[in-house]
């Protein structure tokens, strides 16, 4: 923080009135502005001593150790304890150590479920117990926070069918176009089904390409080499593995480097240091994309801080999409050094704080709402969703809030190189397409992929984990998933 944003967090902070109305006279005196509330024992500035937990996965998870250095980094800007908290993929663990967290004086929580049904549990005991929560990456469909209350503040995921259509696009480009590629899958989680939608999109622009395997990793280096070693016998004239995230890519690339298979291209998404380095050198691991786990991290905690101070989110602030990165040899060094290497994270946390910089707070990301509508279009239950969103002003405020963040967003390791999203290119039901930063700028917007148990009736389709990608007979474009002319679907073994 600043030294003029600590006087401001500390006035909060001062529960006694005179106190506090000393305190505001000295800093007004000092030429240092309070807002009206913390002066007067408003709701500006909660009286709260502020604490944080993180529960996620695991540790030896590279993409999950780079976040939780992103979660400290933003608790020591804004000065607030910070626990950690692992579940191993324990649904049962996760459940126990929410419970636990009122005992702890937790009142803020970002959490990543070991599946989306978790999510209205968690946010349950999270309302119950008055701690803020922050769900990244996986939800129920059609549900939303506030379903549940203000104390679970916000949803956030980054756009996992674009980073798929950007890094599959890539890697086949990579291979000429044509032969096979092996899947290698993540669990069974909406966030694998949507980055399989993705690279299945850019399948479908290469007639030549077939996709193979499909074996899941469960997201873990190790066993990303146990399913490798079985596909180098299965597939031996295989082209090309398409890794649904780094440390699978990284541990089917080591297999590889030791078969000898040095032709064999890769490519993974979540854009670790340790990917980003082996995309830089040019060789077998082609592009990667980053959903900037650390911003990821301290933007959610930046928000439930907020709130704890006071903050309300509006509507269309409870579901957000935060962009990403698409990194190839030219570009991959310099997201590493940025992101990675560089002693410090290159975000200002304290900056993003709309309590502690209410004119002047700046996102230092490109920050979309989610209009639900949009995001699980062809998704069974839309009878599910809150009123809140089929309100007449509903889609006001979508624009309203969207235009409020495009505005904020001043400065950022990345700004230049973010795609632009012109009024022209906007989704279905005028939403914008979903924000995606690149150094390769897709030409078109992705909407998201319809989700169907069947195979569509119309000219061609195909089917892969429920998602369905169609195609029109009478201009042979991808009705859901691409407003560019189609190509014959891959063929799926």
């Amino acid at each position: 923080m600043s030294y003029d944003q600590k006087i401001k967090y500390h006035a909060g902070r001062i529960q006694n009135p005179i106190s506090r109305r000393v305190f505001t006279q000295l800093a007004s005196a000092a030429g240092i502005g309070l807002p009206l509330a913390s002066a007067f024992g408003g709701t500006a500035f909660a009286q709260k001593k502020a604490k944080a937990a993180t529960c996620v996965a695991t540790p030896s998870n590279d993409y999950w150790a780079a976040f939780i250095k992103g979660f400290n980094a933003t608790a020591t800007a804004l000065e607030i304890e910070a626990t950690e908290l692992y579940h191993d993929n324990d649904a049962a663990r996760e459940l126990s150590q929410v419970r636990g967290l009122p005992t702890q004086g937790v009142n803020m929580l970002i959490n990543t479920v070991v599946s989306a049904g978790e999510v209205p549990m968690v946010a349950k005991i999270c309302q119950e117990n008055e701690v803020y929560y922050s769900a990244l990456w996986e939800i129920p469909a059609w549900y939303s926070p506030v379903d549940v209350g203000d104390y679970f503040v916000s949803y956030m995921t980054a756009n996992s069918v674009e980073a798929g259509y950007q890094v599959g696009k890539a890697l086949f480009e990579s291979i000429g176009g044509e032969g096979e590629v092996v899947h290698i899958k993540g669990l069974a989680t909406p966030t694998d089904d949507a980055r399989t939608a993705g690279m299945m999109k850019a399948a479908a622009e290469f007639p030549g390409i077939k996709i193979v395997g499909e074996a899941r990793g469960d997201w873990v280096r190790e066993k990303a080499r146990t399913v490798m070693l079985s596909m180098v016998t299965a597939y031996p004239n295989m082209k090309a593995v398409f890794a649904q995230n780094d440390s699978m890519a990284l541990g089917a690339l080591s297999v590889l480097k030791e078969r000898g298979l040095t032709e064999v291209k890769i490519a993974g998404i979540d854009g670790l240091s340790e990917g980003l380095q082996e995309v830089a050198k040019g060789e077998q691991f082609v592009a990667t994309n980053t959903s900037i786990g650390p911003y990821q991290a301290g933007f959610a905690a930046v928000l439930l801080f907020d709130s704890l101070m006071g903050w309300k989110a509006s509507l269309p602030e409870r579901l957000l999409y935060t962009g990403s990165l698409t990194a190839t040899k030219d570009t991959a060094n310099t997201i590493d050094e940025k992101i990675y290497k560089s002693a410090e994270f290159p975000f200002d946390w304290a900056k993003m704080s709309r309590t502690l910089n209410p004119d002047s707070w700046d996102p230092q990301n490109n920050i979309f709402p989610i209009d639900p509508a949009t995001h699980w279009a062809g998704v069974e239950g839309e009878n599910r969703l809150n009123a809140a969103y089929t309100d007449g002003n509903w889609k006001a405020e979508f624009e309203r809030v969207t235009q409020l963040y495009a505005d904020h967003y001043k400065t950022g390791p990345f700004k230049l190189a973010n795609t632009t999203m012109p009024d022209g290119l906007k989704g279905p039901a005028g939403q914008r397409p979903r924000p995606h930063f690149s150094f390769r700028a897709s030409p078109n917007p992705i909407p998201e992929p319809r989700r169907s148990a069947e195979p569509a009736s119309c000219c061609g389709a195909i089917a892969f984990s429920g998602w369905s990608v169609k195609t029109a007979p009478e201009n042979r474009r991808c009705c859901r998933l691409s407003t560019a002319p189609c190509a014959p679907m891959p063929v799926r073994s």
